[in-house]
């Protein structure tokens, strides 16, 4: 079994993306993760805690990891990039334990007589 060609288990389709400045078009995102493979789908953050984000969903695995690879780290529009493997169980695990902390937090606070 050749074990060269296996990729590692967060290796998928869809990239999430951070540090792009506020101003980036979609077009411009597709210019630019578009070199890599072809692009099912890209979805920018608008709220104000998602704006300078986005998901890139490419239709291969292999593009997606590529565009990984090149493109984390790289300047674009004068900012450097943050291209991750999108992990949704993890953010999952991540609010949950972030929400047992705030709990944690006002136990202890209550326990102490702090406001």
């Amino acid at each position: 079994m050749n074990r060269g060609n296996k990729l590692a288990p967060e290796v998928q389709r869809a990239l999430f993306v951070k540090n792009l400045s506020y101003n980036v078009t979609s077009e411009e995102l597709f210019d630019l993760f578009g070199k890599f493979g072809p692009i099912r789908q890209i979805r920018q953050g608008i709220a104000n805690n998602t704006k300078g984000t986005a998901f890139v969903v490419y239709e291969d695995v292999m593009d997606a990891k590529t565009a990984c690879d090149k493109l984390n780290g790289f300047n674009f529009q004068n900012r450097y990039l943050v291209v991750l493997y999108h992990q949704p169980e993890k953010m999952v695990r991540q609010e949950q334990d972030l929400a047992a902390r705030q709990e944690n937090l006002e136990k202890l606070k209550k326990q102490h007589g702090i406001d």
